[in-house]
């Protein structure tokens, strides 16, 4: 059966070692014939939330026009989605922080997901699962499927690639 897979990746450099984990998975998703789209959070001009809660209405659009509506609208229609994101002092970047203060309008939209995540750290996550999790709970019905951290140059680990490139494979 084919997924709708949306692959969210934060990292402010393209092609460093979150965004290399994130092609991975995309490979193998769309090697078993997943539709699947990938948002680099760095090439997407946005804006902070405002907490105006404009958005809370039926349409559940911010008032800002920015790039971030097909991202929320990819969201809701996916199957699987994933969260990348480098670890920066214990925590997720700011950049993904900013981008899930608004998905606002959609938390409690997000129903019966299958939820991967992907860290880039110089040692730890710290308590970088903790925030992303806890997002994540907001929706309805959520699956984690799998956490995959590097530590040091991704394309270095050969195994680890594999193991990704293989969870986009069989999500």
């Amino acid at each position: 059966m084919t997924k709708k897979v949306i692959v969210i990746s934060s990292s402010p450099r393209i092609g460093g070692n979150s965004d290399t984990l994130c092609d991975e998975f995309v490979r193998g998703a769309l090697d078993a014939d997943n539709a699947v789209v990938k948002y680099n959070l760095e090439e997407i001009r946005f804006h902070a939330c405002k907490a105006c809660r404009k958005c809370k209405t039926p349409e559940m659009k911010c008032f800002q026009e920015d790039g971030l509506a097909e991202v929320l609208d990819k969201m809701m229609e996916a199957d699987v989605i994933v969260y990348a994101t480098p670890i920066y002092y214990y925590s997720m970047c700011g950049t993904l922080k900013r981008f899930f203060d608004r998905c606002y309008p959609i938390f409690d939209k997000l129903e019966d997901k299958d939820y991967y995540i992907i860290t880039s750290a110089g040692s730890s996550n710290g308590n970088a699962l903790t925030g992303i999790r806890d997002f994540i709970s907001f929706s309805k019905n959520p699956t984690e499927k799998a956490v995959f951290t590097v530590i040091g140059d991704a394309k270095s680990q050969p195994d680890l690639l594999k193991e990704v490139y293989e969870a986009g494979f069989d999500c």
